[in-house]
């Protein structure tokens, strides 16, 4: 018999499929800017820092903003209630504009680079708009991740279960 096929990104692929069908990578839902998936092993080894301090309770370095209520005023994420966490920023001395966003009710995370930066877009194709967007983001915000937000995937069922019963625990 032969050895099974494993695939390193067999989780993220189906997670993706999932989500595409649901509405929740791209455009979907009436969410405003765009929505990608990242591998948990792909994430800055800050914004892991920054889970592994959701998980243990902090300390965290904001400790008024980190855990507080992320609005989502724009709609970028599915509906829900949010906590928003701080993910430092190399070479930046201030909270910077990286976050975790975590999801109340599945403890779904999301990354981002652009928290306070959502840019819009008027006229042109939807390619030349997401081009736009992308550069802005890139020449303005932070040169190594898109606007938007990115559904962080591919974690193993033991830190799927850490991070559930810490979101749950504070929400």
């Amino acid at each position: 018999m032969a050895d099974p096929v494993t695939s390193e990104n067999y989780d993220r692929a189906v997670e993706e499929h999932a989500m595409r069908r649901q509405g929740m990578l791209g455009r979907g839902g009436g969410m405003g800017n765009a929505l990608y998936s990242i591998d948990y092993d792909k994430l800055p080894p800050e914004a892991r820092h920054t889970i592994n301090l959701i998980i243990s309770n902090g300390p965290f370095p904001y400790p008024v903003k980190d855990g507080s209520n992320f609005g989502n005023r724009f709609g970028d994420l599915p509906g829900g209630r949010y906590l928003e966490y701080t993910v430092p920023t190399p070479g930046v001395t201030n909270r910077g504009a990286r976050r975790i966003v975590a999801r109340c009710v599945t403890a779904q995370l999301f990354f981002t680079a652009c928290h306070y930066e959502r840019v819009q877009v008027q006229g042109g194709t939807p390619a030349q708009k997401d081009q736009a967007r992308l550069a802005h983001t890139r020449d303005n915000v932070d040169p190594e991740w898109r606007n938007g937000f990115y559904i962080v995937t591919g974690m193993d069922l033991d830190l799927r279960n850490k991070i559930n019963r810490a979101i749950k625990a504070v929400s």
